[in-house]
């Protein structure tokens, strides 16, 4: 399978190195406007077709996919020159920098059968997916309740580039860090109805911190708070925790916690904790950069396109999170409640 990137920066270097671990996979051509490292990309990888002009490479290049790893602003002309083209990509988190760009690629894309993903790399984190699995089995009975966070220690003083100009990256804290974690509950619990919230600068011309209520369609009531600007987080680091009639589960990137009432037909310990370590011997990754999860995440990608099988991580549904960080800005500008407008 042929393959292609678009933006060689950290997250096009990180995906070129899983992808050309990958048995059957050749990144054949890569599109990056920046003159230094087009220079360098042609001194290390020889043979790789390398371009100034993505467009370019998607009509000139013969194509199984490709790797968007653009800044998000960016996404929109790149993902409809893919279309134009029918190739088909993954594209990093955000899908893009507002729900208007989002409603477009949706639309584009419905007149399209191609395999698309988007970056929300949560999903692949084992203690995350097995958490999944349990609550799938519903061990902890009805749930009534989550509370969840994402913080990390990143911003202290007034940055600089384009992720802390609102016009290019479409908002800070919770569109660029904390949509991973809207993806995870929206991925747990389904379709959020309605959000409250409030978002806080600090030191950016963006939101450095967020917090929101949400009521989801089956009535679990859900609270959210994000910061990249918290200390003590040297690393990301995400928490959420789940109440139900038969007990309580805490996840984060470590572990899961489980304190159950009564046991479960399918989990019958009242208290238990399941590490990362033993999770992840369970999973098979040939090259590990950055985290297992990301290797995961392009594996489950390259099969789906093998299969010719939809992605459960795609475009469509990385829009929902799109839709759920847009009404909370409107909650924040409006200060009172607001309903989640799903892309159709």
């Amino acid at each position: 399978m042929k393959a292609g990137i678009i933006g060689l920066g950290k997250m096009g270097l990180l995906h070129t190195g899983i992808l050309n671990s990958m048995p059957g996979i050749e990144i054949t051509s890569i599109a990056e406007k920046d003159g230094i490292v087009r220079k360098y990309i042609s001194e290390a990888i020889p043979g790789v077709h390398v371009y100034d002009d993505y467009n370019k490479m998607l009509e000139l290049e013969e194509l199984d996919f490709v790797y968007v790893t653009t800044p998000s602003h960016v996404h929109l002309p790149v993902i409809e020159s893919c279309i134009k083209n029918n190739v088909n990509f993954f594209v990093e988190k955000p899908l893009s920098k507002n729900q208007d760009d989002a409603r477009l690629i949706c639309t584009k894309l419905k007149e399209t059968n191609l395999i698309t993903s988007v970056g929300y790399n949560g999903k692949f984190i084992s203690t995350f997916s097995k958490a999944k699995s349990f609550l799938d089995l519903k061990i902890l009975g009805d749930i009534s309740e989550v509370n969840s966070s994402m913080f990390v220690s990143n911003i202290f003083s007034k940055p600089s580039g384009w992720r802390y100009k609102k016009q290019l990256s479409g908002g800070g804290v919770l569109l660029e860090f904390g949509c991973h974690l809207i993806d995870i509950l929206l991925w747990y619990f389904g379709d959020i109805e309605n959000v409250n919230g409030k978002t806080k600068k600090i030191y950016s011309n963006v939101e450095d911190e967020a917090s929101m209520s949400m009521i989801f369609v089956n009535g679990i009531k859900a609270k959210l708070n994000t910061s990249w600007s918290k200390p003590g987080y040297r690393m990301p680091e995400i928490n959420v925790i789940v109440s139900g009639s038969n007990g309580t589960m805490r996840i984060n990137q470590d572990f899961i916690q489980i304190d159950l009432n009564e046991p479960h037909s399918k989990f019958t310990k009242l208290h238990s904790k399941i590490y990362k370590q033993e999770l992840e011997l369970e999973s098979e990754i040939a090259f590990d950069v950055g985290g297992p999860d990301y290797s995961l995440e392009d594996t489950y990608f390259i099969n789906c396109i093998k299969n010719n099988k939809n992605s459960f991580n795609d475009v469509f549904q990385a829009s929902k999170t799109q839709s759920v960080i847009e009404a909370m800005y409107e909650s924040d500008k409006e200060n009172s409640q607001q309903l989640v407008q799903y892309i159709e």
